[in-house]
């Protein structure tokens, strides 16, 4: 083979290397810092009658609980079965609440097992499971924007086994 077409050869393979290694590249949670809001907390805002019947479970974790996701907001799981959880945004700036979708199927896990994995100082938040009860079972990466929304970065299908720890530190 000659020098140029080998040459050509070795880049084509070095770049389907660095897609391969890109493809399994997952979010990390240093990479998505937000800094964390210490301000006055806002009360609730119970807005549906669905918030309102669960008016103590916001409250108390308005008071109670810190920030533990994006900077600015607080997870809550509300249950919804026994492999089952809806997580919700409080936003302790606005008190704005907000639901997502729920998380369910994990099977046989062990006891520190969290459907739901946030930090305080990052924007990244993970979700474990299905999505609504559907589609791949697995690890959803999302980011939070400044207005609570999420948007989804990636998915690493797990075939519903989470026993293998969390790449996203």
């Amino acid at each position: 083979m000659n020098r140029p077409l080998q040459t050509i050869a070795a880049a084509m393979l070095f770049a389907c290397y660095a897609l391969l290694a890109h493809a399994e590249a997952v979010p990390k949670f240093g990479d998505h810092t937000v800094k964390v809001y210490t301000g006055k907390r806002a009360k609730p805002r119970l807005d549906h009658e669905f918030w309102r019947d669960r008016s103590e479970t916001c409250r108390a974790a308005m008071e109670d609980d810190k920030v533990n996701a994006g900077g600015r907001y607080i997870v809550v799981i509300l249950p919804c079965g026994s492999e089952c959880q809806a997580p919700t945004f409080l936003d302790v700036r606005t008190g704005r609440i907000t639901q997502f979708f729920t998380v369910s199927n994990w099977g046989e896990v062990a006891d520190h097992f969290e459907p739901v994995i946030s930090r305080a100082d990052s924007r990244l938040i993970v979700f474990r499971g299905k999505r609504n009860e559907k589609g791949i079972n697995g690890n959803h990466y999302y980011l939070i924007d400044d207005r609570g929304q999420l948007k989804h970065l990636h998915t690493t299908d797990t075939g519903g086994d989470f026993n293998a720890a969390l790449k996203a530190e």
